[in-house]
C-alpha cells in the first residue's frame, strides 16, 4: 500500500516538472519574440544619408577640380592642339579622368560605409552613394562654365535647339548612370558595415 502511495505521489511531481519546463520554454520564446519585435534601428538615418552623400559628392568634385588645376597647362595644350594632340598627352588626360572616377567611386563606398555604421539601414547607404555620384557629375558639369577653367570646351558655332535638347538628354542619362553606379557602390559599403549586425543576422 505504501509503494502504491509513493507511485501516486511521484507521478504528479513529474507532470509538474513537465509543466514547468514547458512554461519556461514558452516564456523564453515570448521573450525572444519580444526582443525581436522591439529591436529598432537608429533614428535620423535619412538625414545622415543626405548630409554624408552631399558632402561626399562635393569632396569628389573639389578633388577633381584640384587635379584639373594642377594640370592646367596640359589641359590648355590639349585644347589648343585639338585633333593634333599627341598620343602621350591624350593618354595622360585619360589617366587623370580615370583617377577622378576612381576617387568618386571610393567616396561612394566610404559614404555608404559611414551611413551603414551610423544608421544601420542599408537603404540609406544606397541613397548616400547615389548622392555622391549625382553631385559629383553635376559639380563637374557646372565647373565647366567657370571663366578660364582649364578643361573648358569652347564652341565656335552657336548650338541649335536640337543640339541643346540632345545635350540635355545625354546629360540626364549620364547623371542617372553616375547616380546608379554610386548607389550600388554605396550599398556595397553599407552591406560591408552591417554584415555582422544582429538586425541582419536574424
Amino acid at each position: 500500500m505504501q509503494d502504491s502511495e509513493r507511485d501516486d505521489s511521484s507521478s504528479p511531481r513529474v507532470s509538474n516538472q513537465k509543466r514547468r519546463s514547458t512554461h519556461d520554454t514558452s516564456i523564453e520564446d515570448d521573450d525572444s519574440e519580444y526582443e525581436t519585435s522591439e529591436m529598432q534601428l537608429p533614428s535620423h538615418g535619412l538625414f545622415y544619408a543626405l548630409i554624408i552623400g552631399a558632402l561626399g559628392g562635393l569632396l569628389a568634385t573639389a578633388i577633381s577640380v584640384a587635379i584639373t588645376l594642377m594640370n592646367a597647362s596640359l589641359y590648355q595644350q590639349a585644347s589648343r592642339l585639338g585633333d593634333k594632340m599627341p598620343l602621350g598627352t591624350a593618354w595622360t588626360l585619360t589617366e587623370l579622368g580615370c583617377l577622378g572616377v576612381f576617387i568618386a567611386l571610393f567616396l561612394s563606398f566610404a559614404a555608404g560605409y559611414i551611413v551603414g555604421r551610423i544608421a544601420v539601414f542599408r537603404r540609406w547607404g544606397l541613397l548616400a552613394g547615389a548622392l555622391v555620384g549625382g553631385v559629383t557629375y553635376l559639380g563637374n558639369v557646372l565647373v565647366l562654365y567657370l571663366p578660364n577653367y582649364p578643361n573648358k570646351l569652347v564652341s565656335t558655332t552657336p548650338p541649335s535647339s536640337g543640339q541643346i535638347f540632345a545635350g540635355i538628354l545625354i546629360s540626364l542619362v549620364i547623371f542617372l548612370i553616375y547616380s546608379a553606379i554610386g548607389a550600388l557602390i554605396g550599398l556595397w559599403g553599407a552591406w560591408t558595415a552591417t554584415r555582422k549586425y544582429p538586425y541582419y543576422q536574424q
